[in-house]
């Protein structure tokens, strides 16, 4: 057990699809509330900042919420006393990123073939790098967020997702008998990802996904039930 929560400086947080960043607010907001409870106003701006800096990370596909979400950030760390820095040029935690890959390091010729697509988006290039960093390095403890619905989302657009979602079907026909099934609906894939992250790397942690219920009671979702039952010690 962590007394302090989210407040402790171990424990590391990720929206994996943090939209315009509602979710990373709150939880700023709960780091903030639980510093001040503890009397620490002497480094509670401090504190708070490191957090949102170094410790609260939100991942985002889509450029007009990723804007919004730095803003609302960079409004409620103004308006509790930890403003950024332009000079030092502080940013949040925030990444323009697919959350659904780039969660193993890319073999030598696919990252020099992925650099050559980014040669002059500078910007982007280390956008990506700085996520791959969050992704592959550091040992996230919490994943919480609101994952999108899609049941008719499709195939998986790259390989890793594919793979993800491939390992919720197997066994299914020969073990379970279930001959048609859907796997597709994406928050499945966030479902996975948070799996992963907690239960196969970090290896303890939480994970909180509002989804729809279709896991919970559809014979298709029988693989992955198994799995979290066996890998995570309270459902």
């Amino acid at each position: 057990a962590i007394p302090d929560g989210l407040a402790d400086p171990s424990v590391f947080v990720l929206d994996p699809c943090c939209g315009t960043g509602s979710y990373l607010v709150e939880v700023l907001r709960h780091i903030h509330k639980t510093l001040k409870a503890k009397g620490t106003d002497a480094l509670l701006a401090s504190d708070l900042k490191k957090a949102a800096l170094k410790r609260v990370f939100g991942f985002e596909i889509l450029a007009a919420p990723f804007v919004v979400s730095h803003m609302q950030l960079g409004l409620l760390l103004q308006n509790m006393g930890a403003p950024l820095s332009d000079a030092n040029q502080e940013r949040a935690g925030v990444y323009l990123t697919n959350a659904l890959t780039g969660w193993e390091p890319l073999d030598p010729e696919k990252e020099k073939a992925f650099q050559a697509v980014l040669i002059g988006f500078l910007h982007l290039h280390e956008e990506q790098k700085d996520a791959s960093k969050v992704k592959q390095q550091v040992p996230i403890l919490v994943i919480l967020g609101n994952p999108p619905y899609n049941a008719f989302a499709g195939t998986a657009t790259t390989k890793e997702e594919k793979d993800s979602v491939a390992l919720y079907k197997e066994g299914l026909i020969k073990k379970w008998g279930i001959k048609k099934f859907n796997l597709d609906d994406l928050y499945i894939r966030f479902f996975r990802m948070a799996e992963r992250r907690i239960a196969e790397q970090t290896g303890r942690g939480v994970v909180c996904l509002i989804s729809n219920f279709s896991y919970l009671s559809d014979p298709s979702f029988v693989v992955m039930r198994e799995r979290f039952l066996g890998e995570f010690d309270r459902l």
